[in-house]
C-alpha cells in the first residue's frame, strides 16, 4: 500500500512527458518563415501587381519593350518592397509548394472577384449612359483610369479632348482629378508634372493649370460660361524631370472628369486649384491660374 503514491506520481510524469512530446511534434511541423521573407498576405499583394505588370508589358510593341523595367519598378515602389526582397521571398516560397499554392489560390479568388466587380461596373456604366442627359453629375472620362508617364517622347504626356456636347450645359462645372505617384530608382531626381484644363470658345480660351512635384491627389476645376457655348474641353498632364532616365516616372490613377450641372453644387476637391469662371459680361478671354 505504501508504494501506491509513487505509482500515481509516475503516471502523472508519463502523461506530462507524452503531452510535451506531442506539443514538440506539432510545433516542429509548423513552418517558420524567415524574417527577411515577405508574409503570405504581402506576397499575395506584390504578386497581384507583378502579374498585372507582366500583362501590360506583354502588350507593349517590340520597339517599346525598353519601358518594361518601369512597370516592375512601379510594382516594388507601390508595395514598398525592394526587388531583392521580392526575389528572395519568391525563392523561399517555391521551396514550399503547399504554402505557395495557398497564396495563388487566394490570388485566383481575388482575380475572379475583380472580374465580377468589373462586369458589374460595366453594366452600371451602360445603364448610366442611358440616363446621362438627365443626370446632375456624370464622369465623362473615356480613357483608361490609370496611366504611366516618363521622359520618353512617346510616354511624356497624356491628353484628352471633348467637343461640344448637348449633355454639357452653359454654366456647368467641370473637375479634372487624379492621384499622382512619383517613382524613381535609388538616385533621387527632381520630378514635376504640368497639369492643365481648358474650355475653348469661338474666339477665346479659358484655362486653369498647376505644377506638382509631390505625390498625392490633385484636381483642376473650371466653370463654363453662362453665356457662350464651348467648342472644346481639353486637358493634359505633361511629365518632366531633370534627366532622361527611363527609371523615373509618374503613375496616374483614379483619373476622372466630372461634369456637374449648374443647379447641382460640385463638391470642392481636396488639394484643388481654385475654380476659374468665364463671366457672362466679359465675353471670354485667356486666363491663367497658377
Amino acid at each position: 500500500m505504501a508504494a501506491t503514491p509513487p505509482i500515481k506520481m509516475s503516471r502523472r510524469l508519463t502523461d506530462i512527458l507524452l503531452l510535451a512530446i506531442v506539443a514538440m511534434t506539432f510545433s516542429g511541423c509548423r513552418l517558420k518563415r524567415p524574417d527577411d521573407v515577405l508574409s503570405p498576405k504581402k506576397m499575395e499583394s506584390v504578386l497581384y501587381d507583378y502579374h498585372m505588370a507582366q500583362a501590360l508589358v506583354s502588350e507593349l510593341p517590340k520597339e517599346e519593350k525598353f519601358k518594361s523595367p518601369a512597370f516592375y519598378n512601379w510594382v516594388y515602389s507601390h508595395n514598398k518592397v525592394s526587388q531583392e526582397s521580392f526575389e528572395r521571398s519568391l525563392k523561399w516560397y517555391t521551396r514550399y509548394p503547399k504554402e505557395f499554392a495557398k497564396i495563388y489560390k487566394r490570388l485566383s479568388n481575388r482575380v475572379e472577384d475583380e472580374y465580377h466587380r468589373s462586369s458589374k461596373e460595366l453594366a452600371q456604366i451602360e445603364k448610366r449612359s442611358v440616363d446621362i442627359r438627365s443626370g446632375d453629375s456624370i464622369d465623362m472620362w473615356y480613357l483608361d483610369r490609370a496611366a504611366l508617364l516618363n521622359t520618353s517622347e512617346y510616354m511624356d504626356k497624356m491628353t484628352f479632348s471633348i467637343s461640344e456636347d448637348s449633355t454639357i450645359y452653359k454654366g456647368d462645372t467641370v473637375v479634372f482629378s487624379m492621384k499622382g505617384t512619383f517613382v524613381h530608382d535609388d538616385s533621387p531626381v527632381l520630378q514635376k508634372a504640368y497639369i492643365s484644363l481648358s474650355a475653348e470658345y469661338n474666339d477665346s480660351v479659358y484655362a486653369v493649370d498647376t505644377v506638382v512635384n509631390e505625390s498625392g491627389p490633385v484636381s483642376l476645376m473650371i466653370v463654363l460660361s453662362n453665356k457662350y457655348k464651348f467648342s472644346f474641353l481639353r486637358g493634359a498632364v505633361n511629365y518632366l524631370d531633370e534627366t532622361d532616365k527611363r527609371t523615373s516616372f509618374l503613375v496616374l490613377s483614379d483619373i476622372s472628369l466630372m461634369r456637374y450641372h449648374e443647379k447641382f453644387m460640385a463638391p470642392e476637391p481636396a488639394d484643388s486649384v481654385p475654380a476659374a469662371e468665364l463671366g457672362a459680361d466679359d465675353g471670354g478671354g485667356d486666363s491663367h491660374v497658377e
